[in-house]
């Protein structure tokens, strides 16, 4: 009994010792793993910049052509030519993206043998139909004459001017009829309805076409246009017919003075800013569709920015919302400690947006580092490194 009773107590304090083991091996790596640091978050820095200074304010802007043109054939058929012109070898060659052209030029033409048939009919039956109309118009006038001397019954002239209604309607069905087809037989030819460039060609000789495809798209180059966005803030130095230079790296960075020539009055609900249309003479046409040139800014819009005080600039990606004010704005400037890189948290004031950038009134110094991918990944006192 005695022995049953011992062996009893023995296996409680085994297995309370069991216990006590696991709960101070348990603690132990839980220790270990709460003092474990976190592993350093990857992100890019940015030099804060000193902000715009004697040489203004710079806008990205995209050149767009004076106009362009999508030229589509009204029927369809065949595509039986595609205009030829001479090459830079003076070999004559189809007409392709790059040539010029004129206004009134005949660029492509369809097989147009059945639109001439209809236009042929059409005009027969037009011509019957007027016929029909001379010889109703005398009976009308002999009916006329014959009820007036009382010769002829009032109901028979009734019916002869009835006659004479009829033909005149058909033949204005006829003649309507014959103009539609010959516009048909028209359209069958593409002409170009300006002085310009062809941007790309999409029909072949031999394709089946049907009405509405393009065929051409054309642009006029002899001015261009340079598209960019200001914000809100700098709206009020934009004005119409007021001389803006452009420099078109592509160039070299050589010059073009262009003038102010439209300003959006919304502001896009994306980017919200409001674009503003600066046109460039172009008479050599060394400007091409689609280039990317940068408007420069001065006078009025430079003494705002010195007037505001602006001392850095970063790139927009680089501001972020603070988590406990979402209507402010703040940064992550990389500082080092022992070695190791940290993201501190810093309160800034925003001032006017240039192009990508931003000034910043308060808040930052040129030189120090911002964060700017990864700004969305770091906190406060984050452990950073810093990748190319």
């Amino acid at each position: 009994m005695r022995l049953a009773i011992f062996r009893e107590r023995k296996k409680l304090v085994i297995g309370a010792v069991a216990l006590v083991a696991v709960l101070l091996l348990a603690a132990t790596t839980f220790s270990r793993s709460k003092a474990q640091p976190a592993a350093p978050v990857p992100v890019r820095v940015v030099a804060v910049e000193g902000a715009a200074g004697a040489s203004g304010l710079r806008y990205s802007a995209n050149i767009n052509p004076r106009e362009q043109v999508e030229l589509a054939f009204k029927v369809g058929g065949y595509v039986r030519e595609i205009v030829s012109i001479p090459g830079p070898d003076g070999v004559p060659r189809e007409l392709r993206a790059g040539d010029r052209v004129t206004r009134g030029m005949v660029l492509a033409r369809l097989d147009d043998q059945d639109h001439a048939a209809r236009a042929h009919q059409a005009r027969a039956a037009m011509e019957e139909a007027r016929a029909s109309v001379v010889q109703a118009q005398k009976d009308f006038e002999r009916s006329q004459n014959l009820v007036q001397g009382g010769y002829l019954a009032r109901s028979e002239f009734d019916r002869s001017q009835e006659r004479h209604n009829v033909a005149r309607a058909k033949l204005d069905g006829a003649r309507a009829q014959y103009e539609q087809a010959s516009i048909q037989l028209a359209d069958s030819q593409l002409k170009s309805p300006l002085d310009g460039v062809v941007a790309s060609r999409g029909v072949e000789r031999g394709t089946l076409v049907a009405g509405g495809t393009k065929a051409f798209v054309l642009v006029d180059l002899s001015s261009v246009k340079a598209v960019f966005g200001v914000p809100d803030s700098q709206l009020v130095n934009v004005k119409p017919g007021a001389p803006l230079p452009v420099f078109v790296d592509a160039l070299g960075g050589r010059e073009f003075v262009g003038k102010v020539t439209a300003v959006s009055p919304s502001a896009d609900p994306k980017s919200r800013v409001f674009d503003v249309e600066v046109t460039i003479p172009n008479p050599d046409s060394v400007l091409k569709d689609g280039m990317i040139a940068s408007v420069h800014m001065e006078g009025e819009a430079q003494a705002a920015v010195q007037a505001a005080g602006e001392s850095a600039s970063i790139p927009l990606q680089s501001v972020v919302r603070p988590p406990n004010d979402p209507k402010g704005y703040m940064a992550y400037v990389v500082l080092e400690k022992d070695g190791k890189s940290y993201a501190q948290a810093r309160s800034i004031t925003l001032g006017n947006v240039a192009g990508r950038t931003v000034a910043v009134l308060k808040g930052l110094r040129a030189g120090e580092r911002v964060i700017t991918a990864g700004a969305s990944l770091v906190y406060d006192g984050a452990l950073v490194t810093i990748v190319p």
